[in-house]
């Protein structure tokens, strides 16, 4: 299983690995179906990228949020906020496989959309401690919560862990959340690229490739 992979209606994605030449990133995606949905932006500042409306309408706590945070040696992303919260909890709480557990689903009946979450640390181009993994509604029992989640001790060159929201169609939306381990046979440099020309014209929004043997978000590629 290759990191790009065409899915029609993915919703937001993830991917944190390091490329074929070992050199450690994560990339985060936006779709959307909705005009408010699609009215969006991703900010990159030096330590943090933040989902932002541009149509000049109301925030949205389920649209608009910090997707990615990091520090000297660690990078947390995801899709709301729980990046911020588990930003600020993290000297607390520094085991995220523990503290996803505590997330639940988005509060957008009848979708449920998954919260989807990543992190690392960094030390030089190695990724140690990685975790991805979801809090999403149970097949058959949406009242319940699960939490499937991956965790790495060291990724391996050409190798990356990710996730998306849904896995299906715009008419036919299908929770995902579960995250995979995949191949990543390319340089990170190509990767938002490579992505954005897989993702249905239609629905794509933003896509931000983030280099990560750096002290910030400085080394970025971007689509939108």
């Amino acid at each position: 299983m290759n990191l790009i992979e065409s899915v029609e209606y993915p919703g937001r994605g993830l991917a944190i690995g390091r490329d074929v030449d070992g050199v450690p990133f994560f990339t985060y995606w936006l779709t959307g179906r909705s005009p408010a949905s699609q009215a969006r932006e991703l900010v990159v500042h030096d330590r943090e990228i933040v989902v932002r409306d541009t149509s000049g309408g109301p925030v949205d706590d389920l649209r608009h949020y910090t997707a990615a945070t990091r520090g000297d040696d660690w990078v947390i992303v995801g899709n709301g906020t729980q990046v911020g919260e588990l930003t600020a909890a993290r000297e607390q709480q520094p085991d995220l496989q523990f503290a996803l557990r505590q997330l639940t689903y988005e509060p957008d009946p009848p979708i449920r959309t998954p919260r989807i979450t990543a992190a690392a640390t960094i030390n030089g181009t190695e990724l140690t401690d990685v975790v991805i993994g979801s809090a999403r509604a149970y097949d058959g029992a949406p009242e319940l919560t699960e939490h499937p989640s991956l965790y790495a001790a060291r990724i391996a060159p050409g190798t990356a862990l990710t996730t998306t929201t849904y896995n299906g169609t715009a008419a036919d939306i299908i929770t995902h959340g579960r995250p995979a381990t995949v191949a990543v046979p390319a340089a990170w440099s190509t990767i938002s690229d490579a992505l954005w020309s897989i993702l249905t014209p239609s629905l794509r929004v933003a896509i931000v490739t983030v280099r990560l043997d750096q002290q910030t978000f400085a080394d970025v590629r971007t689509n939108s």
